[in-house]
């Protein structure tokens, strides 16, 4: 990264980077900070052009590189390890991405590959496949030194999508409810196992893949112990009574240690419940969405740090995404806390 000073005659950018293992230093003054900016930029982009050329990776070799020293290391190995295969054949300005030479590959050529992925998938998908690609150069500069510039440096992501405010209604709660089967008892079928999931994610505002992975020993008294979450840091949930009864009743009597009470994978689940909102006639509803209505539930009867303590967020604002309180609840909640004589 270069360095820039401010001396008695202007802004001097110093540029310091190594090339077949020797140091390249040059240093030069401008008028202006921009000026100097503008120069140290281009002098490494022709730095990085004349260490491109000694290698011959192609795209795809770097792709496998990066599957099997990173990917293979992070808890989402499977979905970056599908993506990266999809990256080797997907277009990119007239011939595959993974074709490429990784010295060659410019900003125009990914820039190609994301509108032509827009075409395909939405705006959140193409961003979340931009920073794996992100990844994948940052670890070809700083870790294999195949490349000095990475060619999204200056490549604009898609703009974002409004975020999602979807909350359960209570008769939509009903109708999910009547269409997998929880009207009748035991509990012990795959709908009735993904109802009881969906209750349940309501009660504690837990992710499906959290409550699916909970077992027996993972449970004492009114409290789920969760070892493993989304950002690697566990915690503890309190159960409120209805969620202690619901997972009373899907355990149906099994005390086990390691039996898991929602015993049902994620993709059966999920096919579950999409097949439940058909049927119940429910639009736009996904399994996350219980994650809204529980926060927002849980907001009204917990402080917010102890909220963010059971939901697992490090960060308030993070926190807020979730929270969708209406006006109408608000002011319900601003008037039972307020006394006449607090009005006086």
């Amino acid at each position: 990264m270069a360095t820039f000073i401010k001396t008695d005659f202007g802004w001097q950018a110093q540029v310091a980077r190594r090339v077949d293992g020797k140091s390249v230093r040059k240093a030069k003054t401008f008028k202006t900070k921009r000026d100097a900016q503008i120069w140290a930029r281009e002098f490494e982009v022709e730095i990085s052009k004349e260490t491109a050329a000694t290698s011959q990776d192609t795209m795809a070799q770097v792709f496998d590189r990066y599957g099997r020293e990173r990917s293979s290391k992070k808890k989402g190995e499977r979905w970056e390890i599908i993506r990266l295969e999809r990256f080797k054949t997907d277009p990119a300005n007239g011939k595959p991405l993974g074709e490429h030479l990784i010295g060659e590959i410019a900003g125009a050529d990914i820039a190609a590959w994301r509108d032509r992925r827009l075409n395909e998938v939405k705006p959140a998908s193409v961003r979340r496949e931009m920073n794996l690609l992100k990844h994948v150069f940052t670890c070809a500069i700083n870790d294999w030194e195949l490349i000095q510039v990475s060619p999204m440096a200056k490549v604009t992501r898609p703009a974002g999508s409004k975020r999602r405010k979807r909350r359960v209604l209570p008769d939509e709660i009903e109708k999910i409810s009547a269409a997998l089967d929880l009207e009748m008892e035991p509990w012990v079928s795959e709908k009735q196992i993904t109802g009881a999931a969906f209750l349940f994610a309501i009660e504690t505002a837990m992710r499906s893949g959290e409550i699916l992975a909970i077992r027996n020993r993972d449970v004492s008294g009114m409290v789920v112990h969760v070892p493993e979450t989304k950002n690697d840091h566990e915690r503890y949930v309190p159960m409120t009574a209805r969620a202690a009864e619901i997972l009373a009743k899907v355990r149906n009597g099994n005390a086990e240690s390691d039996a898991r009470p929602f015993d049902i994978d994620a993709v059966s689940r999920d096919s579950r419940f999409r097949a439940a909102a058909a049927k119940a006639g429910i639009v736009d509803l996904h399994f996350h969405d219980t994650r809204h209505e529980g926060i927002t539930r849980l907001a009204k009867r917990l402080q917010i740090l102890d909220l963010a303590r059971m939901t697992g967020h490090k960060d308030v604002n993070e926190l807020l995404t979730y929270y969708e309180a209406s006006g109408a609840e608000l002011a319900e909640l601003l008037n039972a806390s307020t006394s006449r004589d607090e009005i006086r």
